[in-house]
């Protein structure tokens, strides 16, 4: 694997927890995953 595909995937893990962390901060995790589902549906 390239050097640079593992940094790629370390900034975008990072970030994707950095996300969740944040959104489960401001409020509880089941809220958030019910606001994902109903922006889908």
């Amino acid at each position: 694997m390239p050097a640079w595909l593992e940094v790629l995937l370390n900034l975008s893990g990072f970030a994707g927890f950095v996300a969740l962390a944040t959104c489960g901060a401001s409020s509880g995790d089941a809220s958030a995953a019910d606001r994902v589902h109903t922006d889908e549906r």
